[in-house]
């Protein structure tokens, strides 16, 4: 659970690269020759010929990611970190936190079983409807504003009752169909389908949802196995197979109310704080004020909340452009590249790369020096990035199956991430060249400073709202307990440790995250600013904590297109051979 950190993310493997070390020199060889070509043909603004009246725009040459397949963190860091903040505290945390929510919590290998389940409201299930309906109430009885109540009783409260997740909403959207209906009216077609144990006599208000949810994630991620699904329900007791299409309806409906929900937490003033009231995304946006770091005329936008169905408790952020780091990305070419921008924004061009040509499928690999990059497009990598690439704005992708009030945590984790990497932006597109920079190598982050940061920043943010309705901590204490006890060195465990310790030695916050945007790509040398060095001179002689990294180095090469109706028409593509290691900064 939890976000996949801040770097670049690919799904494909390294063993990827070991299968087609073989014709690396002959791909080098080949793309050296062609970069020398296009660079010989196009050294100057006047490069290209083209239709003069259409926008013509250049992106320039992006590097991004890391060819060393090894970080590491200071070892008096760590070792402070896991004196501070033991494994077993996080367990202690999620006892209490539990307690407090009227949850029973997970215990030992349940705890790593069943947590996501739990968490989506597919295990013990009406215990949690019971604990969310009570905060759900007492959320409603203090909204200071009777248009927010209003607001508030159409997405958790209409008619027919309590709507309190995806799985009450797929139901009450099925039932306005078909009169009646109830989970167990699915069951017989299900278990004619294979997708419940025939015989099983488990409550239908949990093994029934969860099939149903199944169905859903496979329906999104594999269509061809879900029609075979589809072939045997359609031969099931017709009934009960009206039943499972009116649910399955239900699901995807009930993906739109899922957004409603987080969005009004995220926007709508329902906190008692103020006289207005405020709004998780007002509580985001103070904090941030308050640490200093973003300038008034700063902007954090809520970030759209797009439902993905993951099949488990998943949410990951999808890091717009700054418009600082655009107008370094992105060349006007010609006046009319100008006047379009004017009219349709740099959304609107960050949106049509998406239709530029994705490349090659096969893997094209520029070896310069001792460094090894891997060409690719930006449709390719927003595709196969987890975080996408060069988004036209930011967006936090979860999986709607998560209970709303737990996701509230893991949302406001996210949005940490997002406004982390816009001040790294904004830092890096500041430092660069009036003048221009033909190559843009983007910074990275650190994962365990990426999760560690955004662990600590949401649960101070989210303190006094905690405090006051302890169900939505839950989700984020329980995942951090769990993880704690599979693997304590997993980023999001670990990370938070560090985090902590590092709050411990520089109180400010303001001060801490300044420290940490600092030093966000590479951490080794935290250690030595002198505050620091002072905290941890218990540990100095620790050994630091070095651990495996994917090297996963990226060049984007420079392209030059029109844009015509939203679409792009290349007229140039330009690689330009990088210095080894950080190139163009």
């Amino acid at each position: 659970m939890g976000s996949s950190g801040i770097e670049v993310s690919l799904e494909k493997r390294l063993t990827e690269l070991q299968r087609h070390r073989r014709c690396l020199g002959l791909v080098a060889v080949l793309i050296a020759g062609l970069a020398s070509d296009l660079g010989a043909q196009a050294s100057g603004p006047d490069r290209t010929t083209g239709p003069a009246e259409l926008p013509r725009f250049t992106l320039r040459e992006i590097v991004t990611g890391r060819n060393d397949s090894l970080s590491r963190i200071p070892g008096p860091w760590v070792r402070a970190a896991r004196a501070t903040v033991p494994d077993s505290l996080a367990m202690t945390a999620y006892i209490v936190a539990a307690a407090r929510s009227g949850i029973v919590p997970l215990q030992g290998s349940t705890l790593a079983s069943q947590r996501s389940q739990h968490v989506m409201g597919l295990y013990r299930r009406a215990e949690l409807l019971l604990a969310s309906r009570r905060t759900l109430e007492a959320i409603r009885t203090a909204i200071p504003s009777d248009t927010t109540r209003a607001h508030f009783d159409r997405i958790f409260r209409p008619r027919e009752g309590w709507v309190v997740d995806l799985h009450d909403a797929a139901l009450a959207w099925a039932r306005s169909r078909v009169p009646g209906l109830t989970w167990a009216s699915a069951r017989p077609a299900l278990t004619a389908a294979g997708w419940l144990v025939p015989g099983d006599s488990a409550d239908a208000l949990e093994a029934v949802p969860r099939a149903l949810y199944g169905l859903t994630v496979l329906a999104a991620n594999d269509s061809i196995a879900f029609a075979a699904v589809q072939r045997v329900l359609q031969r099931a007791d017709s009934s009960s197979s009206a039943a499972v299409t009116a649910l399955l309806s239900g699901y995807t409906e009930g993906q739109h109310w899922f957004v409603e929900a987080i969005e009004f937490f995220l926007v709508e003033p329902w906190v008692p704080d103020g006289k207005q009231g405020r709004s998780l995304g007002d509580y985001v946006r103070d904090d941030w004020r308050r640490v200093a770091l973003a300038r008034p005329d700063a902007e954090n936008p809520t970030p759209e909340i797009r439902p993905r169905l993951f099949g488990y408790p998943q949410a990951v952020p999808h890091y717009g452009v700054p418009p600082a780091l655009f107008k370094r990305l992105v060349k006007r070419d010609n006046g009319e590249a100008g006047e379009w921008l004017g009219r349709h924004g740099p959304a609107a061009l960050l949106h049509a790369l998406r239709w530029l040509p994705p490349g090659d499928t096969s893997l094209a690999l520029l070896q310069t020096g001792t460094e090894t990059v891997r060409l690719t497009t930006v449709p390719r990598q927003a595709r196969e990035s987890l975080n996408g690439f060069l988004e036209p704005h930011d967006v936090i992708a979860i999986d709607p199956g998560y209970s709303p009030l737990l996701a509230l945590g893991a949302v406001v984790h996210e949005w940490q991430h997002v406004i982390f990497r816009r001040r790294q932006l904004e830092a890096f597109a500041g430092a660069l060249s009036e003048s221009g920079n033909p190559i843009l190598d983007l910074p990275g982050v650190e994962p365990y400073l990426a999760e560690g940061f955004a662990e600590w920043s949401a649960e101070r943010i989210l303190a006094p709202i905690v405090s006051r309705w302890p169900l939505l901590g839950l989700g984020e204490i329980q995942k951090r307990a769990g993880l704690a006890r599979e693997n304590p060195d997993d980023q999001h465990a670990l990370g938070y440790a560090l985090m902590r310790e590092l709050a411990a030695a520089v109180p400010n916050p303001a001060a801490a995250t300044e420290l940490l945007l600092r030093h966000a790509e590479d951490p080794s040398r935290m250690a030595t600013e002198p505050a620091l060095r002072s905290a941890w001179k218990k540990y100095r002689r620790a050994r630091d904590y070095v651990f495996a990294a994917p090297a996963r180095r990226f060049l984007i090469p420079e392209v030059t297109f029109t844009i015509e109706d939203g679409y792009p028409d290349v007229i140039a593509t330009r690689i330009l051979v990088p210095p080894s290691g950080k190139g163009g900064r």
